[in-house]
């Protein structure tokens, strides 16, 4: 069957490679001239599995088994390899309850190593970090932003073997490239701007030099973008996707040792900020957890919007981030802003199929699905076989086996038609 991939960021060249390697006659679309030139080279590239909804957990779990086996799970190319480092990660919530407890639990169960710390202990495997709770977190305009509200924080959750790949736009070049080797092709440099379907079944994708490619699906993988991709198609979504604006920033690591890592990936949803040191550099990457004090930045046209840092961006992470690991020094601003493609609703993507028959989505991806990327190829290609058996996967959600951990999952988590899911509504999940 011949499938057209709108987008080759990470998780359109992981599908390209799941597709192919079924046999199918691939080829991906995209109008940057590289692969992964899109939100995926601007990802923090986190690999964790601490989250809310089992499902996820799952799906992140066999992920990270990927990751840490990325070159026997290509199979043989010719060129340097990604790398996952995996300092650990250390969650630091604003209170420690049952639910958090049930979480650990449940990922002892499947064989991830997670335990709850309370703040001695915190103190103690991280000297370096304060303990201090600035829950909830505020402005930096608030007077009382520098103002020690005298409680700790209640303790964190420690997952050893979480960390981070460097670098997401070399792995999703890794990824063209196995691809490439089971026979999908790439036309890059190449905007769609018209999708239409054909008498018979199948679509027509208009490209923007006046070409078309005829195929017999489509899987819009568009990122930011995806929303706009999908009204070429006539395609409602029954859950809201939309580009949101983006910034981390960079400052020097004041615990950086180059023989052994000291910092772990931190999420850090008490002071409202995320980090992780920079490999191979004396580096941390900060970025928002989207505390409830901070506005997000929504965007109506990604192809225009505001790019570079900003004051206030860097200002409120930089300074939560000196609150959490007082060594921290601010000196010029430095960072990237990029755009995210999320699901309003609950931050988790959707991955499924649509009304329009042999149009399939894998969208709202960003804060979640860099990490997830390689499982998530596995399910757009689950979801195409089902379609072509012509199985209903809204009455029959699919249950996907993930031989690496030994799990299947139901994915109807992941449906376009799912209720409400246990999430923070973050970039956590």
């Amino acid at each position: 069957m011949r499938i057209g991939i709108i987008g080759a960021g990470v998780v359109g060249c992981s599908a390209a490679l799941a597709l192919a390697r079924e046999g199918h006659e691939v080829r991906v679309v995209d109008k940057n001239r590289e692969v992964g030139h899109g939100s995926t080279a601007q990802s923090c590239g986190i690999v964790r599995r601490f989250y809310s909804q089992p499902g996820m957990v799952a799906l992140a779990h066999e992920a990270a088994s990927i990751w840490a086996d990325w070159g026997a799970w290509l199979g043989p190319i010719d060129d340097g390899l990604a790398v996952f480092h995996r300092p650990g990660m250390l969650f630091i919530p604003p209170a420690i309850d049952d639910g958090l407890h049930g979480i650990v639990a449940s990922m002892n169960r499947v064989g991830i190593r997670a335990e709850v710390l309370d703040a001695a202990q915190v103190a103690e495997r991280f000297p370096f970090l304060d303990t201090a709770s600035h829950h909830p977190a505020r402005p930096v305009s608030d007077p009382a932003f520098f103002e020690d509200s005298g409680a700790t924080i209640a303790g964190a959750v420690f997952e050893e073997g979480a960390g981070y790949v460097v670098s997401p736009d070399l792995a999703t070049h890794n990824l063209r490239l196995a691809a490439e080797r089971e026979g999908a092709g790439f036309l890059l440099g190449r905007e769609v701007v018209g999708i239409a379907g054909r008498a018979g079944g199948g679509f027509a994708l208009r490209l923007g030099e006046g070409t078309a490619l005829e195929v017999d699906a489509v899987v819009n993988v568009a990122g930011p973008h995806s929303a706009l991709v999908n009204r070429l198609a006539g395609v409602e979504l029954e859950l809201e996707t939309r580009a949101l604006r983006r910034e981390v920033h960079v400052v020097t690591n004041p615990v950086y040792d180059p023989g052994e890592p000291k910092l772990p990936v931190v999420g850090d949803m008490d002071s409202g900020v995320y980090f992780r040191p920079e490999a191979a550099r004396r580096d941390i990457v900060v970025g928002s957890a989207d505390p409830a004090c901070d506005a997000l930045d929504w965007v109506e046209d990604p192809d225009h919007y505001r790019e570079g840092v900003s004051d206030l961006y860097g200002e409120r992470q930089c300074l939560r981030l000196m609150k959490r690991l007082p060594g921290v020094r601010l000196g010029s601003l430095k960072g990237i802003s990029a755009l995210y493609d999320v699901t309003v609703r609950d931050w988790y993507p959707v991955v499924d199929r649509t009304r329009v028959p042999g149009f399939f989505v894998a969208v709202g991806t960003s804060g979640s699905s860099f990490k997830t990327a390689p499982v998530l190829g596995r399910l757009v290609a689950a979801q195409v076989r089902a379609w072509e058996q012509g199985r209903d996967t809204d009455t029959e959600p699919l249950q996907l086996e993930l031989p690496r951990t030994g799990q299947v999952v139901d994915t109807r988590f992941l449906g376009r038609l799912r209720g409400g899911i246990d999430s923070t509504g973050t970039v956590i999940g």
